[in-house]
């Protein structure tokens, strides 16, 4: 054999044994958790409700294919570094294995929707059907779902009133962190700022409509929504991009930075409060992640979480990445990501799940959706950057360290009287789990929601009874049928007018002059906001602005049980007793 010849054999098996290698020591993911920030939408001051725009749509859209190329279904190119999560069909979306969470917000579910059309496309766009047994007709046809196969992701909105919320928007119902916020406007940098800033706010104001938000209140204290509007309109408006300068823009921008880091994520005033959003999401991941280790590797492998920026400033503070990034003290871009990987390393998919010693943890970040954003992976909690791989017994007692992992823990330390809480502040709540159940779609800790509100009515009902009798008993209260008309005839609520016992409410396509009239509150711009310190009525100038009354809503308001009384038929003649000796 020729010198060259045998060179070649050697050089060929060197190849061989380095790709089997690579192969071998290929990571193993076994549970994925993504935390996604909405995309592109309308100001949530403007005159309609926040909307997402297309925007948004495509940037949540490349957010999806991006993600589908690392854990759905990898390049082909890329043997023995592939990240794809055994058991995931690379094709058909199995609603059973990604769990998706979004909040209420109109403007995050739809960036949902547009996010999970990149994850997984009509099966047309590979070439691909969803041919099985429901699909065939009895004459032997095939039919085909619309849009090319479109396929429906199963998308679970939680509402300020579903306990599952604070996972995601642990900050919404929290008057514990409303209190903390409002404590922030009177502190000597919020006072230094606001000072500092007025020229800056008086330049632009001619770019605010005093309809949107009035002069008096284009000042720091309200410099997200300034610069949201602004920012919107620099997207979208011709007009306001050649009157605005970027730096004008730019500084707005790390204003609104500083604000809200302020409030969600500043540390340093030994308010651990501020952090709240944070401290839930944390608890969501870990429950995700040990979901994935009681299941052995079944349950958790895909969780997709949607909100708003709060979770992420805040958990971006407790996990120590401020330290390492500057872009962690404010708000991300929109369309942002936070991942976390369970994976083990050196077994394949095949394998059995691996002993929770030999499982890793891995962060990675991703600011934005633009093409030149990486996924960038960080040490968390003061490691080193040649940590960024930790132990998940590591991983499991520093999370441990900052995360609520109990919505009775989050109702206790958020003093909130969310209609939830009774269910889980009681001696009967179990603690011990966390996060939600990405199986069900329920609350894996405490009580269940619907068992709790049973209870807690059927304690209401009887305590009234106890108090009724005793009225009857000891005051000689009586009751006797009234020939009274019904509600409907006499105005208010389903009337033209409002009566004294009425509650206030916003009459939608009404005008102003008719709001008044008939004595309701005016709110001309959607919903109150829940959960927002910088707007509500304690808030003197930005009640004063009007914005408190006609800002947009992150979530909707309660519903109201005025309405139940529709089904209440008092038309008919009370039951007689019928008295035989």
């Amino acid at each position: 054999m020729s010198p060259i010849t045998s060179l070649s054999l050697a050089l060929v098996l060197a190849l061989a044994q380095l790709t089997s290698a690579q192969i071998d020591a290929a990571d193993t993911i076994w549970s994925v958790v993504i935390l996604t920030l909405y995309g592109d939408r309308t100001p949530l001051v403007s005159s309609d409700a926040s909307l997402l725009t297309p925007l948004g749509a495509q940037q949540l859209y490349s957010a999806g294919s991006l993600f589908r190329e690392i854990y759905i279904s990898p390049p082909e190119n890329e043997i023995g570094s592939s990240k794809a999560i055994p058991g995931l069909d690379p094709n058909l979306l199995d609603n059973t294995q990604v769990f998706t969470l979004s909040t209420l917000d109109e403007y995050v579910v739809t960036s949902a929707q547009a996010f999970m059309q990149g994850l997984y496309p009509p099966l047309a766009t590979y070439n691909q059907t969803s041919i099985g047994s429901s699909s065939i007709l009895a004459n032997g046809s095939a039919v085909e779902f619309p849009l090319g196969g479109y396929q429906y992701p199963q998308i679970y909105t939680a509402s300020a009133n579903d306990p599952d919320s604070i996972w995601i928007a642990g900050h919404i119902g929290c008057p514990a962190y409303d209190y903390s916020g409002f404590s922030y406007l009177s502190s000597p940098e919020f006072a230094r700022l606001l000072s500092s800033t007025q020229d800056l706010y008086s330049r632009v104001e001619p770019e605010v409509p005093t309809s949107i938000i009035p002069n008096s209140s284009v000042s720091y204290e309200n410099a997200y929504f300034i610069f949201d509007y602004l920012n919107y309109e620099y997207q979208h408006n011709k007009t306001v991009q050649s009157s605005l300068s970027y730096a004008d823009l730019t500084r707005l921008r790390t204003l609104a930075d500083e604000f809200e880091f302020n409030i969600n994520g500043n540390m340093s005033s030994n308010n651990d409060i501020r952090t709240v959003a944070g401290q839930a999401f944390a608890g969501e991941v870990l429950g995700q992640f040990l979901a994935s280790g009681e299941s052995l590797g079944e349950a958790g492998k895909l969780t997709l979480l949607f909100s708003t920026f709060e979770p992420m400033i805040s958990f971006a503070s407790l996990a120590g990445l401020t330290t390492l990034d500057p872009n962690f003290f404010g708000m991300p871009e929109l369309g942002s990501s936070m991942v976390f990987e369970l994976y083990s390393t050196g077994n394949s998919a095949n394998d059995s799940y691996p002993d929770p010693s030999d499982l890793n943890v891995r962060f990675m970040f991703r600011n934005g959706t633009n093409s030149s954003m990486n996924l960038d992976s960080y040490a968390m909690f003061g490691r080193s950057d040649s940590d960024i791989s930790m132990t998940f017994t590591d991983f499991l007692t520093e999370m441990g360290n900052i995360m609520i992992a109990d919505v009775g823990d989050w109702c206790t330390v958020c003093n909130s009287s969310s209609i939830f809480c009774p269910g889980y502040t009681n001696s009967t709540a179990n603690g011990t789990d966390v996060g939600s159940d990405s199986s069900a779609g329920t609350t894996k800790s405490g009580m269940n929601p619907v068992v709790a509100g049973v209870i807690g009515a059927v304690v209401t009902l009887a305590v009234l009874g106890i108090l009724l009798a005793l009225a009857m008993v000891l005051g000689g209260m009586r009751f006797y049928q009234s020939k009274a008309k019904r509600r409907s005839e006499l105005g208010g609520f389903k009337g033209a007018e409002k009566l004294a016992s009425d509650q206030d409410l916003t009459l939608a396509g009404a005008t102003t002059a008719s709001k008044s009239a008939a004595g309701a509150t005016v709110v001309d711009k959607g919903h109150e906001r829940i959960g927002s310190w910088e707007l509500s009525e304690n808030n003197t100038k930005a009640r004063d602005a009007a914005i408190g009354s006609s800002g947009k809503s992150d979530y909707l308001p309660r519903p109201s049980y005025e309405a139940d009384g529709d089904s209440i038929h008092n038309h008919f003649e009370p039951t007689k007793v019928d008295e035989t000796v």
